[in-house]
């Protein structure tokens, strides 16, 4: 991992001053194949088997829980509507593709908490595609890995020590005192969840004495080293309209500044805040960020998109031609090479004391 990304505070990226037009190669791969797919509606068909003593859902194969489609893109029927991202085939490539950033980020790395070896028992809340607890329980075949989300789109071939259940994170928790996890990890819960005091409560309830819980983050916002941001008016309009629909809709998007107190006061120690730097643009002099930023300049395409459809209309009411307008315009400010605008990943992990 390149040095100047590895904790708060650090240093201004240092510019490349030779850019030149290879990279609009990116531009254009936003809109290939990748993301203009047509899905067939039997694609993702699941069926689930209701477990009544805890309502909780195992995945198994067939039919259910796809019923809401908004704006050419497809929900969670489950508990409808409490979450704002879809779950149709174009949002698991781009899990994939955020996946795929976040090693990067970290080295090849799932987890930066200093876990003991062979966790026995870890929790992945909000897995969406599974490929976190997928990759984890490949590479600690002793472990036993739980993924738990709101849509059951996680594959059937899955590695014998994995499992998933579909459950709402946000409801009393079912699992046992006697199961007890030794590590519970979660990705970008950020507009996703009302009241985080309660779920880190829940987590440290449910956390072995030594354990940690990590929560992974981008935070919402845009950020640059040189004020070059301040060209970037049509983004800044997004992210101020973003963050209010999320304030409207009762799930915040800004809160990874808050999480570090309210992992305390749930009881955690040790907590730590590693905040990582993403360049959204190939202008980085550095190699390793220049190739970070080529990938998260196609990601964004399709997270701008994912997380602005649900919220803009159903909160602030604006109709798909609106959207489609403004995104554009944020493409283009955010893919301005003059830009020197990067994101943030927030690290931020907590042990439950012996």
């Amino acid at each position: 991992m390149a040095q100047n990304m590895t904790s708060n505070g650090v240093a201004a990226i240092e510019i490349d001053k030779t850019i030149d037009d290879g990279i609009a190669l990116y531009e254009e791969s936003v809109n290939s194949t990748i993301y203009a797919t047509s899905i067939d509606s039997c694609v993702l068909d699941y069926k689930c088997e209701v477990a009544q003593s805890n309502k909780r859902l195992r995945v198994t194969q067939a039919k259910s829980l796809f019923a809401a489609h908004q704006n050419g893109r497809r929900y969670h029927a489950f508990h409808e509507g409490a979450y704002i991202l879809p779950n149709d085939e174009a949002e698991q490539i781009r899990m994939d593709l955020e996946h795929h950033i976040y090693r990067m980020i970290l080295a090849g790395e799932l987890y930066r908490a200093p876990l003991k070896p062979n966790p026995k028992r870890v929790l992945d809340f909000g897995t969406g595609n599974g490929n976190w607890a997928i990759d984890f329980a490949n590479q600690h075949p002793e472990s036993k890995v739980i993924g738990s989300d709101l849509s059951p789109i996680q594959p059937t071939w899955v590695p014998p020590n994995c499992s998933f259940e579909i459950d709402d994170v946000e409801t009393e928790w079912p699992y046992k005192s006697s199961k007890a996890f030794n590590y519970i990890h979660s990705r970008n819960m950020a507009g996703s969840i009302k009241d985080f005091d309660n779920l880190f409560a829940q987590a440290f309830k449910h956390l072995q004495p030594g354990g940690y819980l990590e929560m992974q983050s981008f935070e919402a916002g845009f950020f640059s080293d040189d004020g070059t941001l301040e060209n970037a008016q049509s983004a800044l309009k997004w992210k101020n309209l973003l963050i209010e629909a999320s304030n409207k809709f009762g799930k915040p998007l800004d809160v990874e500044g808050t999480w570090e107190k309210k992992m305390a006061k749930a009881g955690f120690v040790d907590i730590k805040n590693d905040v990582y730097k993403v360049p959204v643009y190939p202008w980085p002099k550095n190699k390793k960020l220049k190739e970070i930023a080529q990938y998260q300049q196609l990601h964004l395409t399709a997270f701008l998109e994912a997380y602005t459809l649900a919220l803009f209309t159903r909160v602030l009411k604006w109709d798909k031609k609106e959207i489609d307008i403004l995104l554009e315009a944020v493409k283009k400010d955010l893919q301005n090479r003059s830009n020197h605008i990067y994101g943030k990943i927030h690290v931020i992990y907590g042990r439950k004391q012996e």
